[in-house]
Formats: C-alpha cells, structure tokens, sequence
C-alpha cells in the first residue's frame, strides 16, 4: 500500500519541479488536497497577505486584477469576500484552475505558462497578484516584463518572492532594473513569513507601473 504523502512533503517535492509536463503531472495529484493541506495543516498564510497589500494600494473593487500562478484561487478569495468581481487569473496546471473555476469567484480562467508571452492585451489591468509563484521550481524573474506590459500605468504589482531566491535568481536586480529605467517604482517590500510561524519565508513585494 502506497503511503499518502503529508503536505510537507508535497511542499518539499514541488521545489525540486523543473520541467513543465512534470508540474503539470504533479499538481495534477495535489489540486483537490491542496487547500486543505496549505491551509489547515500548514497554515499557509501567504496568499493573505499578498490580498491585503493589494487591497491596501488598490481599495477600488471595480479594479480589473490578473491572477498570475493562481493555482486553486487562495489569493483571489480576498478580493471576491470584499466585493472584487473582475478578477482573472492564469495558472500552468489544468488541474489547478479547474479546482478555482469551481470557487465561482472568477471572471476569466486561462490554463498557460507565464514563461511564455500572456495572452493579455498591453495595459489591461489595474493590479497583478502572485503567492507562491516566483519559488523554487517555479518561475523566475523572466516574466516581469509581460506583467508590467499587462498593467496599466499607474496600476500595481503585488507578489512574493522566496528568501532564497530574491538575489540568487535575480529578482532584486530585475526590479532594481525596472525602476532605474523608469518603468516602476517600489511602494513596499519586506521580508514576512509564508506559513503561520516564525520563520521569514520571503519577500511581499508591491511595485507600481509608472511608464
């Protein structure tokens, strides 16, 4: 009998993800587990707080926010229980996204990868969210480019980025980039805990289109 793997374990083998049929492969197994694994037993609290300093930036609820790695909805929950309605979200995992369609608080769903060009107009959003996304075995710096593209000027980028990764990968000189050249400037960034205990799991970072 196979053992039924705890929600440590499956948070340890997704960091070790590299190639795109074995993500897909991988979340497939987990989707219908996975908010009650990161929520109630290892108290994930970081899609939390990635809601609430969006919301802070961007207190509109006619704002139009893109869902970037939205994996089963836990950051958009936030916006839709305090009236958000126009929220779209993309995510490389079908499994995923069907497990968000069935949340019921989505405009418009798109299964794709963020490595490669969105499927967005240029300046069609006021804010862009992403928890968990830019991680181990995920996604890099590579896609800022085509989140700001899809922001409209004045509009706000909300996300984490993993400790380990904010130098090593780089996200600090991605972003350091992008506000030298003008395109954006930094509103916040601080090192806060992704699950519900002391350790600092990552960077909450908020930067806003200004070009």
């Amino acid at each position: 009998m196979s053992q039924v793997k705890g929600p440590s374990t499956f948070v340890s083998e997704a960091y070790q993800l590299g190639d795109k049929a074995g993500t897909v492969d991988f979340y497939k197994k987990w989707a219908d587990e996975y908010d009650h694994q990161m929520l109630d037993e290892l108290e994930y609290v970081a899609p939390l707080g990635i809601g609430r300093l969006l919301r802070e930036y961007l207190p509109d609820t006619e704002s139009e926010i893109f869902d970037v790695g939205c994996g089963t909805g836990l950051t958009c929950r936030l916006f839709a229980d305090n009236g958000y309605r126009a929220l779209d979200g993309i995510d490389l995992s079908p499994d995923m996204v069907r497990v968000a369609g069935e949340q019921g608080i989505y405009r418009e769903l798109i299964v794709g990868d963020v490595n490669e060009p969105i499927d967005r107009l240029s300046s069609s959003y006021d804010g862009v969210i992403s928890s968990g996304t830019f991680t181990h075995g995920h996604v890099g710096p590579e896609p800022l480019d085509d989140i700001f593209r899809i922001l409209r000027t004045g509009g706000i980028l909300a996300c984490t980025v993993h400790k380990d990764l904010w130098e090593s990968r780089g996200f600090e000189q991605k972003f350091a980039s992008l506000v030298s050249d003008g395109k954006a400037r930094c509103l916040k960034l601080k090192k806060d805990k992704y699950y519900e205990t002391d350790n600092i799991d990552g960077w909450f970072c908020v930067y806003q289109k200004i070009n």
